[in-house]
């Protein structure tokens, strides 16, 4: 993310404009997940015109459900991506240092 700063302005504003539009993407698409996994798992009843209390529960439970799954599984994700990215700054500095020793005749 340093090199952003690099970039002329035009280009950053057309970077931050992609990172948000993806963004909102992603928040659409999971919201359109929950709602057809928790409408298709919970709502039985088509005969009359609003939910019974059963299904008002399961759509409370599965919603709450999948929110929370969805928050963990992003967490672990970025967890993920910090402890690939440690491992990746230190092979870069390992290798560093032994192209240095090699350079040194160490």
């Amino acid at each position: 993310m340093e090199n952003i700063q690099n970039l002329p302005k035009h280009q950053q504003q057309q970077l931050e404009q992609h990172l948000v539009n993806s963004q909102v993407k992603d928040s659409l698409s999971m919201y359109m997940n929950l709602v057809e996994r928790c409408f298709d798992t919970c709502v039985y009843n088509f005969r009359t015109k609003s939910l019974d209390k059963y299904e008002s529960k399961c759509l409370e439970n599965c919603s709450t459900r999948y929110i929370k799954t969805a928050n963990r599984v992003g967490l672990r994700f970025q967890e993920h991506q910090a402890l690939q990215m440690k491992r990746a700054q230190e092979m870069s500095l390992g290798a560093g240092s032994s192209s240095a020793a090699a350079a040194f005749g160490k």
